[in-house]
């Protein structure tokens, strides 16, 4: 088979895409800066794959019944807004007598290739759609943006490289993660230290593209007025640190282990966050006095009538004081049912103002060490996940990325709320923490309008008892 002479990208590559195009390898690794230009440097990856797989004969076309018979390869991205860009960037730099044919519906060009019957096919995949991420052969995979596929779907993704009669090449892009174990961290990492001979890791920082003006440098540098040191450096040096994400002195946190029974005499608080649909419904018990972790657990598929029946009993077995429960929308009618059950129980609506006095609590209780928590897988992962996420609009938001979760952030966070203030410390805390969100029939009947809650009733009736009970065990007559 003759390669056609087909006209090439109108991309002309700075001295480090260079770099990345000449050394060979099967799975090319790259964690580079914003604006170093790397999904140009891919498209670039992808020509060169095409131009590679028209050396094929009609025999192995014919042989591995190849469909398309020709070159087949996918560019996936964390959602098909994000993947937009990887569309609008393969049109603007193929020259139009490559493309045969393109379908902006179904997000897939049709490339010329030596004979009518021989052609490519470029498909633009969302990693959304975790499930449709399999059952194919690929010559060429480019995962752009590769920090927010989540681990699910780079795990469908991994077969579509080993079919036969397919090249099986591979280019990841994108800034470090701000977590180990997600499996583009790994694959870096592994790549670096050269664990596989057909791999090959790349690493640029935004100073390293040299078609960057100096205006274009002027907004890099400003970016440090506006965003968080650790979030500037990990997306324009592209460094990797397991103190890039919201949280800082994770690792310095962690002390202890969980224990099997309460402790007598301890004071134990509780971070409630109800799962409503996709995340987990996670259940966590301070010692408020020490603020630490003492128990942890968490439901996933189970009924809410079981995990309420689970809750019920976990509080009455440690004489839980104060649980302070997430009560956002759905959540409200679950914090009710467990007021039923007697229970000193707070249900908090997390709205923005309220989640972010959360986080901020946490935040500034990590950076102090003034909270502690043992090595529980679960919580560290969504712990080193969290991130400043830039919005469309400029601005940042600490949330979890695509993917993750956030309930074990939540009932930490809700939990600490509760815990009495570091000994030393003459921060006040304000007043969230002591709020009750009222049953529609107490907001009716003119509730908060005089004495107590429910709940706070509740928690004055234990903390008496919890003092007679010392005063009965000392022998001392009231």
């Amino acid at each position: 088979m003759t390669t056609p002479s087909l006209l090439r990208t109108r991309y002309s590559p700075h001295e480090g895409q260079v770099e990345v195009h000449t050394l060979n390898a099967k799975e090319k690794w790259i964690e580079a800066a914003r604006r170093w230009g790397k999904s140009r440097c891919a498209l670039g990856e992808l020509e060169a794959a095409y131009y590679e797989s028209l050396d094929r004969s009609m025999d192995q076309i014919n042989r591995y019944q190849l469909v398309p018979p020709g070159f087949h390869a996918w560019v996936v991205a964390p959602s098909y807004v994000q993947g937009r860009q990887a569309w609008n960037e393969m049109l603007q730099l193929l020259e139009p007598s490559w493309i045969r044919e393109t379908n902006q519906a179904n997000m897939t060009i049709t490339l010329n290739g030596p004979t009518e019957e021989v052609w490519g096919l470029i498909e633009l995949k969302s990693a959304d759609n975790a499930p449709s991420l399999q059952t194919v052969g690929l010559d060429f995979l480019w995962v752009s943006e590769a920090q927010d596929i989540p681990n699910v779907a780079a795990e469908k993704l991994r077969p579509t490289l080993r079919q036969a009669g397919r090249m099986g090449k591979a280019i990841y892009e994108g800034i470090p993660s701000v977590y180990p174990e997600h499996w583009f961290r790994r694959g870096c990492a592994a790549a670096q230290r050269q664990a596989h001979h057909n791999h090959r890791y790349f690493h640029y920082t935004v100073y390293q593209n040299p078609l960057l003006t100096s205006e274009d440098v002027e907004e890099v540098e400003s970016d440090k007025d506006v965003m968080p040191e650790s979030a500037w450096r990990r997306m324009y040096l592209a460094e990797f640190s397991l103190s890039a994400g919201f949280f800082s002195n994770i690792e310095e946190c962690i002390q202890g282990d969980l224990l099997d029974e309460p402790l007598p005499g301890k004071n134990y608080v509780a971070g409630l966050d109800l799962g409503v649909s996709r995340d987990f419904t996670v259940l966590i018990i301070m010692d408020a006095d020490e603020r630490k972790v003492v128990y942890h657990r968490f439901w996933d598929s189970e009924s809410w009538a079981q995990v309420q029946n689970h809750i019920v009993a976990i509080d009455r077995e440690w004489g839980v004081q104060r649980m302070m429960a997430d009560a956002t929308g759905m959540g409200r009618a679950m914090v009710e049912d467990l007021m039923s059950y007697n229970m000193a129980v707070e249900g908090i609506s997390l709205q923005r103002s309220v989640r972010e006095e959360l986080l901020a609590g946490l935040t500034v209780a990590m950076e102090h060490k003034t909270v502690t928590f043992p090595a529980i897988p679960i919580m560290l992962r969504q712990l080193r996940a969290f991130q400043h996420i830039r919005m469309p609009g400029g601005n940042f938001k600490a949330q979890a990325p695509a993917g993750e979760h956030d309930d074990e952030v939540f009932a930490l966070a809700l939990a600490l709320s509760a815990c009495n203030e570091p000994q030393g410390s003459q921060v006040r805390r304000r007043g969230f923490g002591r709020r009750y969100l009222p049953t529609q029939a107490e907001a009716n009947s003119g509730y908060g309008m005089m004495g107590m809650s429910p709940g706070e009733k509740i928690m004055k009736d234990r903390r008496l008892k919890r003092v007679e009970d010392r005063w009965d065990r000392s022998g001392v007559e009231l």
